[in-house]
């Protein structure tokens, strides 16, 4: 059978000798469509147009597809199965926000290769890249795009399952092909070819480098959790199948199985190690990774925050793309908000979500539970979606619903719990800390005063709380730039002691306490 793909004005053809699933089939082909549960049924945001031989429509399809979305052939790619000839229109792909800038401390200019090479941050959101001359230390390129492999997934959880039942190798190609595209982008920009590069470094979560160099990642997916490959190595780009042949690999070294070479290369690019007051590093995205620095010891610890925060988990969340509400507050008795590009709002990013929380509570809309109180809300604001209770912006059809409210709650408490769970460990209270770093896009858009209000960071904390940009980053191209900088992240990630939060006393306590909301009084 005949299956057509369209996609940003482009079609591809496909033939499939036996009847396939639409999310299996776009999977396979690396189509960017976004499976933020993997294809469970669970998330209803893998809306294409298919028309031709289809499967009948489903049950929940019925529920959660409006008469009009019928009638325009829209269909959930994972329940959605090909019998025959088909044609698949996909929604078009917005360029991403995705940072690339971060700050880079001084340090010897000592490169492991000649000519030039190039640094990857890969995120379980967005891969950001950078193209450097070893000679002088000089950025030519810089680059990013979103993470190709999020069609396995939103986050890493649900990823390593499908590695676990599948292999890694559709992850690993996913990934592969994803760096080549920003190789050439990069050497472009530049105006140098490809088989210039000689050196590439890689840092990621642990899984991500599973994945990229086609590891079985059984081990972070069964007690203990303790990986069967720390990393702090070097290969060569060919092995990897990447378009760099002749250049050779590092690959960052992982502190734990959740705490990956990404904390690693952040903890060195902040020189968080050499302050004399306690300090934090966060890197908060579907894995909240968490460092604190104190008296020459360094605490780290991982917490699955999920993917509220990316948007992803959110009944109408996107990434932070044209046409997101991205921030949030409470003016005149409702919500006022901004979305990116000054557009007609059509979703929610993560950023938006907290500040929108954090409204919600200023104005009475949330008890200390995170229930809905209706009687303090407007009634042109009241609205139910996805079967529950819902609170609709302003002049638009974005809504944030009570499963949205929840979400964010689990999330929030996952960090705010892991936050004071280290500060305990290291006989610290939050007074004591002198900065809290927040690496990362989130956290360079997110505001303090609304994370403190909803308790994602502790009380007292948004003053002392600084976005460092792409720590992660920077760290990888320190790396790259000088040998020296390798053995430091060596060093940092084998003495970092990391607390494990599943059997914490410590972390089960807050986590309970800390799915509340603080006191919503405005």
């Amino acid at each position: 059978m005949k299956l057509t793909i369209y996609q940003n004005g482009r079609s591809v053809v496909f033939t499939s000798s036996t009847p396939i699933l639409l999310s299996t089939l776009l999977t396979k082909t690396h189509n960017t469509i976004s499976l933020p549960c993997g294809g469970h049924g669970r998330c209803h945001k893998c809306k294409v147009i298919a028309r031709g031989q289809l499967s009948p429509l489903t049950e929940i399809e019925s529920a959660f597809l409006t008469d009009e979305e019928v009638r325009k052939n829209v269909r959930f790619a994972c329940m959605t199965t090909a019998l025959g000839d088909v044609e698949i229109i996909l929604p078009e792909q917005p360029r991403h926000q995705i940072l690339t800038t971060g700050h880079m401390p001084e340090f010897p200019l000592i490169p492991w290769a000649q000519g030039y090479g190039a640094a990857f941050d890969i995120g379980t959101t967005t891969v950001a890249a950078y193209l450097y001359d070893l000679t002088s230390g000089n950025c030519l390129a810089s680059d990013a795009e979103k993470n190709p492999q999020s069609v396995f997934g939103a986050d890493v959880i649900s990823r390593i399952s499908y590695a676990v039942s599948e292999g890694t190798a559709a992850l690993a190609a996913a990934i592969r092909d994803g760096i080549n595209t920003l190789l050439s982008r990069l050497c472009h920009q530049a105006q140098i070819p490809i088989a210039s590069l000689s050196a590439l470094v890689f840092t990621g979560n642990t899984a991500m480098e599973y994945f990229l160099t086609g590891t079985n990642p059984t081990a972070l997916a069964q007690a203990p959790f303790v990986q069967d490959r720390w990393f702090g190595e070097f290969c060569s780009a060919s092995e990897l199948g990447l378009a760099a042949s002749n250049a050779s690999v590092y690959l960052t070294r992982s502190i734990s199985a959740y705490v990956g070479g990404d904390i690693t290369s952040g903890i060195l690019a902040t020189e968080m190690t050499a302050a004399r007051e306690p300090v934090l590093l966060a890197d908060i995205g579907t894995n909240g990774e968490l460092a604190l620095s104190h008296h020459g010891e360094l605490l780290c610890c991982s917490t699955a925050a999920g993917p509220a925060f990316e948007g992803a988990g959110i009944f109408q969340g996107m990434t932070a793309s044209h046409g997101a509400i991205s921030q949030v507050c409470a003016k005149d008795g409702t919500l006022s908000y901004h979305t990116i590009g000054n557009t007609t709002p059509a979703g929610i990013c993560g950023s938006g979500v907290i500040d929108a929380v954090a409204a919600c509570l200023t104005l009475g809309f949330l008890d200390e539970t995170g229930a809905f109180d209706e009687t303090c809300i407007p009634k042109e604001l009241r609205a139910s979606a996805d079967g529950v209770p819902a609170i609709r912006f302003p002049e638009s059809d974005i809504v944030l619903t009570q499963k949205d409210i929840r979400a964010v709650q689990l999330a929030k408490s996952a960090i705010c719990s892991g936050i004071e769970t280290l500060l305990s460990h290291a006989g610290l209270h939050a007074k004591d800390v002198a900065h809290l770093w927040i690496a990362g896009g989130f956290g360079t858009v997110l505001n303090t005063e609304s994370a403190e209000r909803i308790g994602l960071i502790p009380s007292g904390f948004s003053g002392r709380m600084t976005a460092v940009g792409n720590a992660a980053g920077m760290g990888a191209v320190m790396q790259l730039l000088s040998k020296e900088m390798i053995a430091t992240a060596e060093e940092l990630a084998q003495r970092a002691r990391t607390i494990e939060l599943s059997s914490d006393p410590v972390f089960c306590e807050a986590y309970l306490a800390n799915l509340l909301f603080p006191d919503c009084e405005s």
